[in-house]
């Protein structure tokens, strides 16, 4: 034990002692720092949150929540292996408010009480994982922690956070599926999780959450869509550069909130589906770089809040129609890199002079930079039913043949086991029968071991010390003596109050990753 404990030690000195590391955890040590809090979160899941602390009795704090606060930072700290921008360099001392990134207010159900409400350490280069203390931050109505290094695993702890309103995690380098601890935190409105290394499939329950805006963007997802996708009551949602698959479900049409839609660079198939027409408040569309097929939706020309439609690099064919380009609010049209054979007038010469749209590599005749012939012919006559042009992973049949009444096809059971074989007799006219190849083997749903890495106890910091009899309430602060340390134990069977709302107005960032 001591000698990975001095392993360990060597690995953070090297990190602190060469500038080229510090910027850059190297992707097997995130890795083994990932399966690490995996195992610990399923080994604990189902333990309480019990943790100690030893805080200085000379320290006075204004009341027990800022001296709970207080031991959690300093926990944190111990989990944070390099901040170059000395970001954290004050969290020390009892005005716990005064710390860097820290943001005090009135107790929700104690006014005469300061509590911490707040996390912003954005754009800090920290590099470190999160410390499941920080569930004991239970006053907590922001976190936010964008343009980081933090790796790992969100902590199940979190799910104490019940008046938790924006959590920011955007560009670090947490992995993993998907934050399965985020769907417990009821009031939460804001959700960031992209530039991160999630991977997996979207829960059905995220769309029944009451967010108003849902960041994944830039992660490795790779599912379908859940088919309770418009139950969401997100204005705004970003799914672009990952790798989601299949249709986009068609109970869109319920998202009448929605303003901003973003779906490009993923896999998705199929038509664009009619129901997007019935999203009248829709500002942004974008569906570019896609396996999409069909022709431009009807629907299109009742979308009279539209500034910016993106539908480019996919294999729409047909006409674009007047009614489209003649949106009141539309600017920003592109239809490049399709098959559209023919523009109305409208398209041809805009009515509005800021209107600008893009049709270059279509197969428009008498325009320049447009795909050969030879590659457009046999895309533009080819029929499409958009029926059966969506295939996802329901046994390959489409979102509607899912809906029709029809009877189901046949086939929908797998084929019954072969009789025993027998042995095979001499036969030379046709070829022996190959040897049935064993099923692939199932996904893994870990990340999997990084390559010449050590094993991940090595990398991963020890776990807090459980205490071997919980503790529900936290004790009262005792009768100080300078110079004497006191021993607090937290556990989370109180609450120091519900309802709180600290106010903070939404804003939509860019898409660009920083600090790359």
């Amino acid at each position: 034990m001591k000698g990975l404990c001095c392993f360990f030690f060597l690995s953070l000195i090297s990190i602190f002692s060469f500038p080229s590391l510090s910027l850059s955890l190297n992707k097997a040590f995130t890795a083994a720092i990932t399966r690490r809090h995996l195992g610990l979160s399923q080994d604990t899941v189902s333990q309480p949150f019990v943790f100690e602390f030893h805080i200085d009795a000379r320290l006075r704090f204004p009341n027990p929540r800022l001296r709970m606060a207080y031991a959690v930072f300093q926990e944190w700290k111990k989990v944070i292996f390099s901040d170059p921008g000395n970001m954290i360099s004050n969290w020390e001392g009892a005005d716990v408010c005064s710390y860097n990134g820290v943001f005090c207010e009135r107790a929700p159900d104690d006014p005469n009480s300061m509590t911490v409400a707040g996390i912003d350490l954005n754009h800090g280069d920290i590099a470190g994982h999160l410390a499941p203390h920080l569930g004991l931050l239970t006053d907590l109505s922001l976190f936010h922690i964008n343009s980081n290094r933090f790796c790992g695993i969100i902590p199940t702890s979190f799910s104490r956070l019940t008046i938790l309103h924006e959590l920011d995690l955007s560009n670090n380098r947490f992995s993993g599926p998907f934050p399965s601890v985020v769907l417990e935190l009821p009031k939460l409105k804001y959700l960031d999780l992209r530039f991160n290394d999630f991977e997996g499939q979207l829960p059905p329950q995220l769309f029944d959450k009451d967010l108003d805006a849902i960041f994944v963007n830039n992660n490795k997802f790779s599912s379908p869509i859940p088919e309770n996708f418009g139950n969401s009551k997100a204005s705004v949602i970003v799914f672009s550069n990952n790798g989601f698959k299949g249709c986009i479900p068609k109970s869109i049409c319920q998202m009448t909130g929605l303003e901003e839609a973003i779906f490009s660079n993923n896999e998705f198939s199929g038509c664009l589906p009619e129901e997007l027409g019935l999203l009248e408040n829709l500002t942004v569309l974008d569906f570019s770089n896609n396996q999409l097929v069909g022709t431009l939706p009807k629907g299109f020309e009742r979308l009279k809040q539209i500034e910016k439609l993106d539908i480019g690099r996919n294999q729409l064919i047909g006409k674009v129609v007047d009614s489209v380009c003649s949106l009141p609010k539309l600017l920003n049209f592109s239809i490049a890199d399709n098959y559209f054979d023919r523009l109305e007038p409208t398209c041809e010469k805009p009515m509005k002079a800021e209107f600008v749209i893009d049709d270059k590599e279509n197969c428009l005749s008498n325009k320049p930079n447009q795909k050969t012939v030879e590659k457009c012919s046999p895309v533009v006559s080819r029929p499409i039913d958009c029926k059966i042009a969506c295939e996802n992973q329901n046994g390959g049949r489409s979102s509607d043949e899912e809906q029709s009444p029809s009877p189901p096809s046949p086939v929908q059971q797998p084929p019954p086991l072969p009789p025993t074989p027998v042995v095979p007799q001499p036969d030379p006219s046709p070829p022996p029968t190959p040897e049935v190849e064993p099923p692939p083997p199932p996904l893994v749903e870990s990340p999997p071991p990084p390559d010449q890495s050590p094993p991940a106890p090595v990398f991963s910091p020890p776990p807090p010390v459980p205490v071997p009899t919980p503790v529900q309430e936290p004790q009262p602060p005792p009768g100080e003596t300078p110079g004497e340390v006191q021993h607090h134990i937290f556990g989370f069977g109180v609450h120091f109050g519900h309802g709180f709302f600290h106010h903070f107005h939404f804003h939509h960032e860019s898409q660009t990753k920083v600090n790359e």
